[in-house]
């Protein structure tokens, strides 16, 4: 396999300061002179691999909300069927999903999306794509249980993986996560208790 090409390296490490800006400064703050002092390059670097602003930030949201979403469509691609439900809650609770730039970043995008349809558009593509693949990991996993029971489990342990994330960053006590996941596991117990349909 070749290595990626220069441009490539050059746009990753771009957006990965465009990701910093706008965890520090959110995104009406991050400037294409403020991605330049993070990044290293110019802002004619920066025009050259992303474009202007308006594109940079475009480029921005696709990588940071798509990440996740493939993220866990690879997570349950690369398990055995039967514990992909399980695989992909302990990714939400797990440290890839913890505190960092990339929650900072988030953070900002959910609070800018209160005002811009676009970037709210961007965030509910992506939520209900993370949703969805939960969903019917479960429905794989747990055959015997109604898709609208594993609808609700996969909602509802997104739900607590984001507020989970969010109180994180707050320094929470440490029991606080084998709470969560606890709670987590009692819900998937919940779908391994339907009984299969009587013949």
């Amino acid at each position: 396999m070749g290595r990626p090409s220069m441009a490539a390296v050059r746009r990753e490490q771009i957006l990965d300061a465009v990701t910093r800006c706008v965890g520090e400064y959110g995104l009406e703050g991050t400037t294409l002179e403020r991605v330049a002092e993070a990044s290293g390059f110019s802002r004619g670097h920066i025009r050259h691999y992303l474009g202007n602003r308006e594109e940079m930030l475009d480029q921005f949201q696709q990588r940071l909300t798509t990440h996740y979403v493939e993220r866990m469509r690879q997570i349950a691609s690369d398990t055995d069927p039967g514990k992909r439900g399980v695989a992909l809650v302990q990714f939400l609770f797990g440290e890839e999903w913890g505190p960092g730039e990339d929650n900072a970043a988030i953070n900002a995008l959910t609070w800018a999306a209160a005002r811009d349809e676009t970037v709210r558009g961007y965030l509910r593509e992506s939520y209900l794509a993370m949703e969805g693949t939960l969903a019917e990991a479960l429905r794989a996993d747990y055959p015997h249980a109604p898709a609208a029971e594993c609808a609700a489990v996969a909602y509802t342990a997104l739900c607590l993986a984001f507020a989970h994330s969010t109180l994180l960053e707050l320094s929470y006590p440490a029991d606080r996560q084998r709470s969560v996941t606890t709670v987590t596991a009692r819900l998937l117990d919940q779908l391994a208790s339907f009984e299969p349909a009587a013949r």
